[in-house]
């Protein structure tokens, strides 16, 4: 194979020395904002100074520098709005981008100085009549033709290219109604009035008529209404995100049913977040379905149970399906006979215990997080400040999963009650029970069941991924944001997911450990797709035996524990359910060979997917070269892995992946 070429899409270039002069003129100082390009090669991170072909004509023309900020894509009107928002004064600020960068700037200084262009926005192909040579979809409500030279410091940073549906270049055409809308499009105002308008305030006047060279009118009609759809959806309810297909009718009308009794199970000592439990039973010991088999190690930890009663085979390292490397596992051979243990009994009187009691029983029941996370539930219900709320997670946001979902439609009273359960410990009155408007029927059977309860709000979410994280959940139904580097009870506010309560009720109204969980199986080539309530330690192999009709692995298929977007490929089929197992899907790959992973081209689609608002594309940028410390200080420890950098990243780059490997061996830098 040849090299690889990148071609260099960057959208501006900076204008000629001469036209930077003229603009310049009779300016006595400029605030100077740069964007530090976009779709070209990243093989170097962008100068943190400031374009020095710049400054030495302004120092030429003895005009003040009062600063210069260079900015990561410049046109994330979300982002850039937070950085504007920091600057004072009135000097008139110089913008080095593309016509969208220059526009928002524009718009938000509109009232309070000049904006000029230094830059002219370039088509990213050579024939400027093309519409695949504009620019991509931004987050801005401006937009750019990318006609060849900017003249936005003439009118306010109003593009009259596109801002207005003649695309006039010397003024108003005196079509406008009396309320300055536009002839054409009602909808619209008139950009020339805008125009003259915005320079009113500024107290300026536009002086020559404009000389746009390469010009070619901005297509109206469908892309606009892609753009308008776009930024709509990108804004709904929390920055970033991204809209996979869901695939959740193939599971979603399929009751809760009981898998199959496996004959063994391996139960993984390290099935939580902390330290793995120590096994408290050896080979040839007699055990019984509850009985504690591993005793929790120091204070962030978590009990394990065995899910069968029968005898113990061994204890020996099996491949762990988190961590992929191989773990020790207690190795069970299951008699049938479903023999009880002593300590699995209801509690009665739960009202009446200390809060300290009842936190007591759900560590000794195993209890975690069902979510994924697998943080024990104990100590999340100790937060060290006061909370006054309790947010109930029914998002399930991953494509096929419906696990949560038929809890929900199915068990909603027992949900509720390990609601109560939880604002009894927390002391919390006000509840927020969230389900995504994809889940219908769950949001019908919650509603009828809430009512015999009192302060408990069902609140329905436009469905968007990761809408199920904690701090996006917490924003959305709260508006509080959590800090950086802070957690939800820093905001007042502890969050659940429902097939956590759901264990948490069945572990004090029936006193069960945690030993089985509801999981989604299936994809489009199951036999037997559904939501079966799995026994902990299930092996892989069984469950793709019954639900696939097969024990190996077939050809050009991946075996993927939990959903598509934040799921673990698993390279041993024998390896085995643990509580934070969500689902098992069977995903085929592509029929044709995927792209192969290449540079990156700082095209910015992480930046505006990234619902943490942090700046992926550094994470590829020194992943790849190891260098772990620079990921931390771009705050790669707030990253929650949610994959939709990687799902949206033009070069295929395995962001995630590279995320982990620096959380793992960054410094503590934040």
């Amino acid at each position: 194979m040849g090299e690889k070429t990148v071609i260099d899409y960057t959208k501006y270039r900076i204008k000629p020395e001469k036209e930077v002069r003229e603009v310049l003129t009779g300016t006595s100082s400029i605030y100077i904002l740069w964007c530090k390009k976009c779709f070209s090669a990243f093989e170097q991170e962008a100068e943190k100074e400031c374009p020095e072909e710049v400054l030495k004509i302004v120092r030429d023309m003895n005009i003040e520098v009062i600063g210069c900020t260079g900015i990561d894509f410049l046109c994330n009107n979300y982002l850039t709005e937070k950085i504007l928002k920091k600057f004072t004064g009135n000097s008139p600020v110089a913008v080095i981008s593309c016509g969208i960068g220059i526009q928002f700037v524009g718009n938000f200084f509109s009232g309070r100085c000049r904006t000029i262009a230094l830059a002219d926005s370039i088509p990213s192909s050579g024939n400027a009549t093309s519409i695949t040579g504009y620019h991509g979809i931004a987050l801005g409500e401006e937009k750019c033709a990318a006609c060849g030279q900017c003249e936005l410091e003439k009118t306010g940073g109003i593009c009259p290219v596109v801002g207005c549906a003649k695309s006039l270049l010397n003024g108003p055409c005196g079509g406008a109604n009396k309320d300055g809308r536009c002839e054409v499009n009602k909808e619209l105002p008139c950009a020339w009035i805008e125009i003259y308008k915005r320079l009113d305030s500024q107290k300026r006047h536009i002086g020559k008529t404009l000389d746009i060279r390469d010009h070619n009118v901005f297509p109206v009609g469908e892309k606009g209404r892609y753009i308008k759809e776009n930024q709509g959806r990108r804004s709904e309810g929390f920055y970033g995100g991204v809209y996979p297909l869901e695939r959740k009718e193939l599971t979603e009308a399929v009751p809760l049913k009981d898998f199959n009794m496996p004959e063994v199970v391996y139960i993984f000592l390290s099935q939580h977040t902390g330290i793995p439990a120590k096994a408290v039973v050896e080979p040839g010991d007699r055990v019984r379905k509850g009985q504690k088999i591993g005793e929790a190690e120091g204070f962030v930890s978590a009990t394990v149970h065995s899910p069968v009663s029968g005898k113990v085979i061994t204890i020996e390292d099996k491949i762990h399906p988190v961590s992929q490397i191989p773990q020790p596992a207690i190795i069970i051979e299951n008699d049938g006979a479903e023999t009880l243990d002593s300590s699995v009994e209801p509690l009665i009187d739960w009202q009446e215990l200390p809060k300290e009691k009842l936190l007591n029983i759900l560590k000794e029941k195993g209890i975690v997080g069902l979510g994924g996370a697998m943080f024990p539930s104990s100590i999340k219900l100790c937060p060290p400040k006061v909370v006054d709320t309790l947010i109930v997670n029914g998002c399930e946001c991953e494509p096929y999963l419906n696990a949560d979902n038929r809890l929900m439609i199915e068990l909603p009273d027992s949900i509720l009650k390990g609601i109560e359960i939880v604002r009894r410990i927390l002391g919390v009155s006000d509840v927020v029970f969230a389900i995504e408007d994809n889940k219908s029927e769950a949001l019908e059977s919650v509603n009828t069941a809430v009512k015999e309860y009192s302060g408990i709000k069902v609140e329905t979410l436009k469905t968007k991924y990761p809408q199920g994280a904690e701090r996006m959940l917490i924003k959305r139904t709260t508006g509080r944001e959590v800090p950086e580097g802070g957690l939800p009870f820093d905001v007042g506010v502890v969050v659940f997911n429902v097939g956590t309560l759901y264990a948490i009720s069945r572990a004090i109204h029936k006193g069960m450990p945690l030993i089985e969980r509801v999981i989604t199986v299936g994809v489009e080539t199951a036999t037997f797709p559904g939501n079966y309530i799995v026994k902990i330690g299930t092996k892989f192999a069984d469950i793709m035996k019954v639900c696939f009709g097969t024990e190996e692995l077939p050809d050009r298929h991946n075996l993927t524990m939990g959903g598509p977007m934040m799921g673990i490929v698993q390279k041993d089929i024998n390896s085995a359910v643990i509580k934070g197992t969500t689902g098992i899907l069977l995903l085929k790959n592509p029929p044709i060979c995927l792209s192969e992973e290449n540079i990156c081209i700082r095209c910015g689609r992480c930046v505006d997917v990234c619902p943490m608002e942090l700046l992926p594309y550094y994470y590829a940028y020194y992943g790849e070269k190891g260098q772990w410390d620079e990921m931390a200080n771009y705050k790669v420890k707030s990253c929650i892995e949610c994959g939709c950098c990687q799902y949206i990243c033009s070069s295929k780059i395995d962001i995630v992946s590279l995320v982990k490997k620096a959380k793992k061996n960054a410094n503590n830098k934040t």
